[in-house]
């Protein structure tokens, strides 16, 4: 079995496949949004160092420790802001989400049409009511619903392939929340020698308690972006299991 799904695989033969397809897009796209404020996060973190460097500075002998634990902070900032560029350079989603863009009604325009619609009233009662009598084909309607869905799945397919190809698939993601839980999980410790830092640092220590308290709800934070990122990378991992399996079916 391969390791990646192959270019065959998406392009959704069954309404099975699509349906994995879709769940694997949406799941890949939710992991991102997840990590949507990594940037905001990282900017603060960055701020926060400052303002304490600047703290430990004017503290002394009292200081230096914090003043040491900072400097890292910045180092893990810098961390955070690379993999936030990366993510940002996800080409796939962000052709998604220009389309949907494109293919949403601007406002203007839909008033336009509930005040035309609102003039054909009469109309379209007494439409109703001669459909109400006899019988309507709707063959062909249906069968341009069936086409715009087609067209949809299709779309989806080749964003995969493309994600996939540029990047690496699910996989990527899986190793971007690693990289952002190792940043969580030093940040925490972090926090913690700020805390046992400002226990003994004298006057100052109100002043170093609150910069571990704050450092303390950027760790909660990015907690939270992982745990959402890592539920919606298990399900993709699952759809995308599920594709394989069925790409192996059809070869055999």
């Amino acid at each position: 079995m391969q390791d990646s799904v192959s270019s065959h695989a998406y392009e959704a033969p069954n309404s099975q496949v699509a349906q994995y397809q879709h769940e694997l897009f949406g799941q890949c796209r939710n992991t991102l949004e997840a990590f949507q404020g990594l940037g905001d996060v990282a900017e603060d973190m960055r701020i926060l160092s400052l303002n304490a460097e600047l703290a430990a500075g004017r503290a002394g002998s009292y200081g230096v420790s914090i003043r040491a634990l900072t400097q890292y902070t910045r180092e893990l900032v810098n961390r955070l802001e690379q993999i936030n560029l990366e993510m940002g350079k996800v080409e796939a989603f962000k052709e998604a989400d220009e389309l949907e863009q494109s293919e949403s009604v601007p406002y203007e325009e839909e008033t336009y049409q509930e005040a035309e619609y609102a003039e054909e009233a009469t109309y379209d009662e007494y439409a109703s009511e001669e459909y109400a009598e006899g019988d309507y084909d709707y063959s062909d309607q249906d069968y341009d619903n069936a086409g715009y869905t087609d067209e949809g799945d299709q779309a989806i397919a080749a964003l995969l392939a493309q994600f996939e190809q540029e990047n690496g698939g699910v996989k990527y993601l899986n190793e971007q929340a690693k990289r952002i839980a190792e940043v969580v999980s030093q940040s925490n410790s972090i926090a913690t020698n700020m805390a046992i830092e400002a226990a003994t640092a004298g006057q100052y220590e109100g002043t170093f308690t609150n910069v571990a308290n704050d450092m303390r709800g950027f760790v909660d934070t990015l907690k939270n972006m992982v745990t959402r990122a890592q539920d919606s990378i298990e399900k993709a991992f699952r759809a995308e299991k599920s594709l394989k399996e069925l790409e192996a079916s059809a070869r055999q």
